[in-house]
């Protein structure tokens, strides 16, 4: 059969195609969330430890490890949905076995996760009240005359410079921690980028070997085409939020 367009397929082809394409883009798509899940469960299991030893207790910290949770309950559910919709009865039977492992897990360290805030919350709170009784003795024994005259004491400008070096410290933190998101886009971009040229190839096979028109086999290969200055754009943007985001943050 000849086409008397390159551009378009006619709609007989593009039903051929779109029911040809289904399962490559689906198992690309199940891979790249699949790998996203275990690289989020990665995270999840770093940031704890850090967290459980007192590395970093910090709000930002917390934030960031709520953040990841909610990126891994996201994937997870969508993991799902395509691992219902899959054909063959083995890997549909595989996929929701990882499903499963995945949902234990997550219940698992949201637990742990809400432990370690308890624990968290409960020092500062022990801190604070310390601090308040601490300062109502003093307010009681108050002398003008220092207990230790000859003792240093800090000086404003020693004061405002350790202030400069703990802001300092914490933006620091907070710039590893955008790089290190940003690392991660660019390997997620680049696997999914490596799936999609897989599952090109196999189209490209079967086609020829179901013997579609090479006019339909150039219309894949011009979307395959657009496809990759897509990712291009994409990673060029993520560069430049990461650059700006350091530019103006230090």
């Amino acid at each position: 059969m000849t086409l008397k367009s390159c551009d378009t397929p006619p709609q007989s082809h593009r039903a051929k195609l779109a029911l040809l394409c289904r399962p490559f883009l689906s198992f690309a798509t199940m891979n790249s969330l699949y790998n996203a899940a275990l690289k989020q469960v990665n995270a999840i299991q770093r940031d704890l430890k850090k967290f459980e030893t007192g590395e970093d207790t910090s709000v930002g910290f917390q934030g960031q490890i709520s953040a990841v949770f909610n990126s891994l309950q996201r994937s997870i559910d969508d993991y799902d949905t395509l691992a219902k919709r899959e054909m063959i009865t083995a890997k549909r039977e595989t996929a929701m076995a990882r499903v499963s492992k995945f949902r234990d897990d997550y219940q698992q360290y949201k637990a742990e996760f809400d432990r370690l805030k308890k624990r968290e919350e409960n020092k500062v709170l022990q801190t604070q009240e310390r601090s308040e009784l601490f300062g109502r003795r003093i307010s009681r024994n108050y002398s003008p005359i220092p207990e230790h005259p000859y003792s240093p004491q800090p000086t404003p400008l020693q004061a405002y410079q350790a202030r400069e070096r703990d802001f300092a410290s914490s933006t620091d933190n907070f710039l590893d921690q955008i790089i290190a998101q940003g690392q991660n886009i660019l390997g997620d971009l680049g696997d999914q980028n490596g799936m999609l040229k897989n599952a090109q190839r196999k189209m490209l096979d079967t086609a020829n070997t179901l013997g579609l028109s090479q006019s339909v086999i150039r219309y894949i290969e011009r979307r395959s085409a657009q496809d990759k200055w897509i990712f291009l754009a994409g990673s060029v943007i993520t560069l430049g939020l990461i650059w700006a985001i350091i530019h103006y943050l230090t």
